[in-house]
């Protein structure tokens, strides 16, 4: 019984040494809707800006989705730059209550000095991509991808943010081609 009771108060003293999980979100400038109806499902990607990996990772979700990647002429030609990624700060004011000296009283006249650290930095990451689907013999579609991360008093990692980033792009892009 004590040997449960002391792994018990361990691991809640460790639970709090954990760090949080990267969370973003993920916007478009324009709404994009393919009313129309694809004829074929082969698609090139071309893009710019990201990871080694991500033109891969794409082309391998989309053929997971019904799609073949075309050597020529292809049905879906998808074009999608990286504008920009950067790390951002803000100041966040701590509301918790603090403690100072003061002292005063006489006909409400007095001088006080207030402690401790009103304001905690807070992290997160934002990016632009732009996103261009091109239909074989139709219209094209084009809209800007914002993404931001959620503000955290963690300071993650730029790896961490992009590879995040760059799962929401691909599933916005196949939620876009399967008509939602």
């Amino acid at each position: 019984m004590k040997n449960i009771f002391f792994c018990l108060i361990i691991s809640l003293i460790f639970l709090g040494c954990s760090s949080p999980a990267f969370t973003s979100y993920l916007s478009t400038s324009n709404p994009i809707f393919i009313t129309e109806n694809i004829k074929g499902k082969s698609f090139s990607i071309s893009s710019q800006n990201f990871s080694e990996n991500f033109e891969n990772n794409l082309s391998s979700a989309l053929i997971q989705n019904g799609y073949k990647k075309a050597t020529k002429n292809p049905d879906i030609a998808i074009k999608i730059t990286l504008n920009y990624l950067r790390q951002n700060s803000d100041i966040k004011n701590n509301n918790f209550m603090e403690f100072g000296f003061g002292s005063g009283g006489f006909r409400h006249v007095g001088f006080g000095r207030g402690f401790g650290g009103g304001y905690e930095n807070e992290y997160f990451y934002d990016a632009q991509a732009s996103l261009l689907i091109a239909l074989k013999d139709s219209n094209n579609y084009q809209t800007n991808l914002n993404l931001q991360s959620q503000k955290s008093n963690f300071e993650y990692s730029q790896t961490q943010a992009i590879d995040s980033f760059e799962l929401k792009i691909i599933s916005k892009i196949i939620e876009i081609l399967n008509g939602f």
